[in-house]
């Protein structure tokens, strides 16, 4: 069987004037052994055995992520482990695979 890795872009606007972390929690809508957010260059992976309706909450302030309420730290991939901050305008989360993301930030002002 063929991995095929499918992205998707979800755009959030921040309208402060500086960079905030976001909280992105989604839910898996398929078993996969791992799962990537991007912006631009940076790239936050996590391998674990994701099922269908696992819940994944990443904190990137804190640099913390949960998989179904549990602390989970283990899964972060030390090579792809950015912890990215979104910018004020236009931002393009990619997710693999295609997924629903609720993003929350508190907006940043300089």
């Amino acid at each position: 069987m063929r991995w095929i890795e499918m992205a998707q872009k979800n755009e959030v606007y921040v309208n402060g004037t500086a960079p905030a972390s976001p909280m992105i929690t989604s839910v898996l809508k398929e078993g996969i052994p791992y799962l990537e957010y991007s912006l631009a260059d940076e790239k936050l992976r996590l391998h674990h055995p994701f099922k269908v309706n696992d819940v994944v909450t990443v904190d990137f302030s804190k640099r913390k992520v949960w998989i179904n309420g549990q602390l989970q730290m283990e899964a972060i991939d030390l090579v792809y482990a950015d912890f990215f901050q979104l910018r004020p305008g236009k931002n393009e989360i990619k997710t693999i695979p295609a997924m629903q993301l609720e993003v929350t930030y508190t907006e940043r002002w300089l």
